[in-house]
């Protein structure tokens, strides 16, 4: 094994050790060199539809992380109805409040889990619809988005859910302009 063909056998052991598989080394090994000239294999056509189904995968999933983290952005500066900080600041979302996942053919389903700052927090539909209007102003319309107060944080959390996912109240809401003036404020985006 001189030449070539040991140093690629000895690449593909270092960028693919056995039993435990880096996807974002797949994928950068795969999209980064020619795949079918960098594997040796007995048969390399097995080897190469594997590579390119795990990186497809490991693909989709940077994607969903990326649009979580677009998404965390979106609503971690949006400011408290009462106070002049942020949410983020307030620990009212955090990232591992945010979820993406595939729902159909090129669309995602976004579910946000926020944390009132109190129990009986009487902000706390007004924050969700602050969440919302933040993401229908800023992402495309390909989504479906899901908003919920963490179990157990607030003292009428199923109903504030209710609420902040029901389009007509949404929209009877935004018709108020006072309301409208409050969402607008809350959402506008820091200078």
């Amino acid at each position: 094994m001189h030449g070539g063909t040991g140093q690629r056998s000895q690449k593909w052991q270092r960028t693919f050790p056995e039993k435990m598989v880096d996807l974002a080394s797949i994928c950068r090994f795969s999209f980064n060199r020619p795949i079918f000239s960098t594997i040796t294999r007995p048969e390399p056509y097995k080897v190469n539809l594997c590579v390119l189904r795990m990186s497809k995968d490991a693909v989709l999933r940077q994607e969903l992380d990326d649009l979580s983290d677009i998404v965390y952005d979106l609503i971690r500066d949006i400011r408290d109805p009462e106070k002049d900080n942020s949410l983020e600041e307030l620990d009212v979302v955090y990232e591992s409040g945010v979820q993406v996942e595939p729902w159909g053919e090129g669309k995602f389903h976004i579910s946000i889990e926020f944390t009132p700052t109190v129990p009986h927090c009487s902000l706390a539909t007004l924050i969700g619809l602050c969440l919302r209007v933040k993401l229908e102003n800023n992402l495309p319309q390909h989504y479906k988005l899901d908003i919920t107060v963490k179990e157990g944080s607030h003292s009428t959390g199923p109903e504030i859910n209710k609420q902040i996912n029901d389009k007509e109240r949404i929209a009877a809401a935004m018709e108020n302009p006072d309301l409208r003036a409050v969402v607008n404020r809350c959402v506008q985006d820091p200078e």
